[in-house]
């Protein structure tokens, strides 16, 4: 029995979802008979990217569909049922972030039609959520085929994968309220430097803490017993 069965049934009903949205802005766009809308916005909310309206309206059911395939393949690997209940976890929580994250650039593109830009404020919301919620599983996190700080440091030692995980996950924890906090100042350019601590926690969690963990087991191995 596929070990992700549960999980594409939800996955199916997430793709019907992000479908449905998708049809009913195609129908914007053809009724206010648009050529091409944008798909990308740049810091000052500009668009820079632009797309046909069928093209932009696919990119969200093709993601998902993309990740029921990844989440497919996953099911012929072994798993714990720790590993399997935060892969599932983090599964989920993408696969319902794309519904939303198609939904606010759909209705962004609508409202360029009629000289508004991206709605950065939902956006920053979204995605400060998304960071604490990862968080808050990250240090829950057991080693993983799949998801995780995988690096040699932490696929070698499982103390340093649960110390790494530990850390980085109040790290990304505090990242995300920083991104909520964006959410107040709007689309203001002010609002990027509320996502520094999440650039920052970034390079800490895959350049420093596996190194700086590794070390600090190792010391600890050699200490003599009292």
């Amino acid at each position: 029995m596929n070990k992700f069965k549960n999980e594409l049934i939800i996955l199916v009903v997430l793709l019907i979802a992000i479908s449905a949205i998708s049809i009913y802005f195609y129908g914007e766009f053809k009724e206010s008979g648009v050529e091409k809308v944008p798909i990308h916005w740049n810091i000052n909310n500009e668009p820079n990217n632009f797309a046909s309206p069928l093209v932009a309206c696919l990119i969200g059911p093709v993601a998902i569909i993309l990740i029921m395939i990844a989440t497919f393949s996953m099911s012929r690997k072994e798993y714990s049922s720790s590993e399997k209940k935060s892969t599932r976890f983090v599964i989920l929580l993408v696969a319902a972030l794309m519904v939303f994250i198609n939904w606010i650039a759909l209705k962004s593109a609508v409202g360029y039609t009629n000289d508004q830009g991206l709605d950065v404020t939902a956006m920053h919301l979204g995605l400060g959520l998304l960071f604490i919620l990862l968080g808050n599983q990250f240090g829950k996190l057991p080693r993983s085929h799949w998801i995780g700080i995988r690096v040699p440091a932490t696929l070698n030692n499982e103390e340093v994968w649960n110390r790494v995980h530990r850390k980085s996950g109040k790290y990304m924890v505090l990242s995300g309220v920083f991104v909520l906090i964006a959410s107040f100042i709007g689309d203001k350019p002010l609002a990027i430097y509320f996502y520094i601590p999440l650039f920052v926690s970034i390079i800490l969690m895959i350049f420093v803490f596996p190194s700086m963990e590794k070390k600090r087991v190792e010391e600890e191995g050699k200490k003599p017993e009292s």
